[in-house]
């Protein structure tokens, strides 16, 4: 109930509520700030207590079906990468959502966590060209915006300021691993 955050109570709704209510506050919180695998990890701990205290107070039904398909990155070519890595990475967020539990959500997090490391491994490989901007200029937790790279590379207009970017990526990408 404390992880949780609710009072001493024996009225079910507000365990539910408050259920709800947590849960929501962790998807918010997974989608506007966590990409990092690293900071993704450390979440998977806390989510596992709170997996424990959903089954201890009965609040989900453990067996409800709730399948998430093994992100894959297409490998042919930057252009390919990209997309398919903003497409898995949107579904994944709308399985995000759609998570009803904590265990449904740890299960979307390990997916990301997983998609994360495929985009950064491919990402290093297929963007080889460019140099690493100097490690202090990166904030790992700034991400490349990769709309606007595959914009770019749709029109073969990379100019200096989306250089930067890449460079920071890679630095950004090494600085994690």
């Amino acid at each position: 109930m404390a992880l949780m955050g609710i009072e001493s109570s024996h009225d079910f709704d507000e365990f539910e509520n408050r259920h709800e209510e947590k849960l929501f506050e962790w998807k918010q919180g997974i989608l506007q700030k966590y990409m990092v695998p690293s900071l993704l990890r450390s979440k998977q701990k806390t989510v596992g207590q709170l997996i424990a205290a959903e089954e201890a107070l009965s609040i989900t039904d453990a067996n409800e079906p709730f399948q998430i398909k093994e992100p894959i990155l297409s490998g042919s070519g930057k252009i390919d990468l990209l997309e398919s890595y903003e497409s898995e990475l949107s579904s994944l967020k709308l399985q995000l959502m759609n998570s009803n539990s904590f265990k449904q959500l740890e299960n979307v997090l390990s997916a990301i966590i997983d998609l994360q490391e495929k985009y950064m491994l491919r990402f290093t490989q297929l963007f080889h060209e460019y140099s690493e901007a100097l490690p202090e200029e990166v904030n790992s937790r700034e991400i490349i915006d990769t709309g606007k790279l595959l914009l770019a590379l749709k029109q073969n207009q990379i100019d200096n300021k989306m250089g930067w970017a890449i460079e920071r990526e890679i630095s950004r990408i090494k600085k994690l691993r």
